[in-house]
C-alpha cells in the first residue's frame, strides 16, 4: 500500500532548485504525523528538484512505477522499514524566501578536519550542517566547482530536534580525490549521523 502527499516549496534566495535539506525537512514534518518512532533515516538525492513534489510512502520501491525519482528516503518505525519516494510534479514553485549563510560562515571555526558552530539560528539541523560542510570544503579543498549534498543518514530523528544553543560539529573522515566526501555529524559530543557531498567540477 502506498500513501501520497503533495509538498509545496519556496526557493531559497536566488536559487532555482529546491535544496536537499528543504526536501528532507518537509518530508519529516509529514512523517511525524504518520509515525511514532522514526529511526535509521537515510536521505539520498538523485535528481535536482525544480518544481513542487509529491511524496509516496511505501514498503517497497519499484523504480519503474515512477517516471523520475528526485530523492529517496528510508527509515525504520517499530521494526518495520519504509521508503519515501519524492517525485517532481507539474506544480510550479511560486515563492522565494531570503536565506543567508553568512552567520554560519562567519561564526564557524575550522580546526584540521573539523568545523564547529555554536548554534544561534532558528534553522534546522540539516540546513546548518549542509551550510557548514559546504563552507568547510570551499575553504579547504583546492579543486574548483560546486559542492552539493548527495546523502545524509541519522540514527534517530529525536537526536537532531533540540539544537538551540548547542555545538554542532562536522568532521571530515573520508575524501576521495577531492570529489566525494564523508563526514561525521555531532550535536554537542554525540554522534548523530553522516553527511556525504560531491563536487560538480567548474566548466573551463
Amino acid at each position: 500500500m502506498t500513501t501520497e502527499f503533495d509538498l509545496t516549496f519556496c526557493f531559497k534566495g536566488s536559487r532555482k532548485y529546491v535544496q536537499g535539506p528543504d526536501i528532507f525537512d518537509a518530508v519529516v514534518e509529514q512523517l511525524k504525523q504518520e509515525f511514532q518512532t522514526i529511526k535509521q533515516i537515510k536521505y539520498t538525492a538523485y535528481n535536482m528538484l525544480y518544481k513542487n513534489a509529491t511524496m509516496y510512502i511505501t514498503r517497497k520501491v519499484v523504480k519503474a512505477d515512477y517516471p523520475i525519482i528526485n530523492s529517496l528516503i528510508s527509515f525504520m518505525d517499530n521494526d518495520m522499514k519504509y521508503y519515501v519516494v519524492i517525485c517532481e510534479n507539474k506544480s510550479e514553485i511560486e515563492c522565494s524566501t531570503e536565506y543567508s549563510e553568512d552567520i554560519v560562515n562567519s561564526h564557524s571555526k575550522i580546526v584540521d578536519e573539523t568545523i564547529a558552530f555554536k548554534n544561534v539560528l532558528d534553522d534546522t539541523y540539516v540546513e546548518i550542517v549542509v551550510s557548514m560542510n559546504k563552507y568547510f570544503l570551499n575553504q579547504t579543498v583546492k579543486e574548483k566547482g560546486k559542492w552539493i549534498v548527495t546523502k545524509f543518514d541519522f540514527f534517530e530523528l529525536d537526536d537532531i530536534t533540540d539544537i538551540e544553543n548547542k555545538e554542532i560539529r562536522v568532521e571530515l573522515v573520508q575524501n576521495l580525490s577531492n570529489k566525494l566526501t564523508k563526514s561525521l555529524l555531532y550535536l554537542d559530543d554525540k554522534l548523530v549521523g553522516y553527511l556525504y557531498f560531491s563536487l560538480i567540477p567548474k566548466e573551463s
